[in-house]
């Protein structure tokens, strides 16, 4: 039997909302309420609003305008198909991407673990924490910016300017992958795993397992953009 998983009050916002656009309450270009007038009208607080917005300003439900607001973008519902279609689209920049960091990633994991420091280390720990929190609680958009952190921290115990660059670059070409590879899979107990399994390796100072296991967790990645383009959920 599998764990009955709780649903996060965040998921709910986003839910409501998107339901709303979608539905048709806010026409295409439509300016939404403010942040004070949603946490009103669903009762929650400003930040869990925000948070919200920011995972619909991913999926391309609406864009955020400094100093004017949230206006409503696209009003088709994002189905297994439309995301499927985008990965399609996305697939050549997808495994790029993928090629690139497995370059890169497992240098800086070994960098790390040279280099990181014992603050920088119970971070890395504290977000992984959080990555097993939000799976239990089934929090799309909170599994896809903790999985975010948990790459660029280990980037931040590298210590190395140059590495930061190219994080920063790749985690523009894959903030919306994340989120939308997320809302696909049944779970994420693997990437917790995954994540797990290079957390210890840093923690007990083994670049070889390090190694190991991040390339282990990209080609898990790459595996899961191939399903999706197979069709296969």
């Amino acid at each position: 039997m599998k764990e009955i998983k709780r649903v996060s009050v965040t998921t709910q916002v986003v839910d409501s909302i998107r339901d709303s656009i979608i539905n048709g309450q806010f026409a295409i270009h439509e300016k939404l309420p403010s942040e004070l007038k949603l946490c009103e009208l669903l009762n929650v607080s400003r930040s869990t609003v925000r948070e919200a917005m920011r995972s619909l300003q991913a999926e391309g439900y609406i864009e955020q305008i400094a100093g004017r607001g949230s206006f409503v973008r696209d009003n088709q519902k994002h189905d297994y198909e439309t995301i499927r279609n985008w990965f399609i689209e996305s697939a050549p920049n997808l495994r790029d991407s993928t090629e690139v960091r497995e370059a890169f990633e497992p240098l800086q994991a070994r960098m790390a673990i040279q280099r990181g420091t014992e603050e920088e280390l119970k971070e890395l720990q504290r977000i992984h924490q959080e990555f097993v929190k939000a799976t239990k609680e089934n929090n799309v958009s909170a599994l896809a910016s903790l999985d975010e952190q948990f790459h660029t921290q280990i980037c931040v115990m590298a210590h190395n300017a140059l590495l930061e660059k190219i994080n920063m670059l790749s985690i523009m070409e894959l903030r919306k992958y994340r989120l939308l590879s997320i809302s696909v899979k049944t779970s994420s107990e693997n990437t917790v795993m995954e994540h797990g399994l290079i957390l210890k390796a840093i923690e007990e100072k083994d670049t070889n397992r390090v190694t190991t296991a991040m390339l282990a967790h990209l080609g898990s990645s790459m595996s899961d953009i191939n399903k999706v383009l197979e069709g296969q959920k």
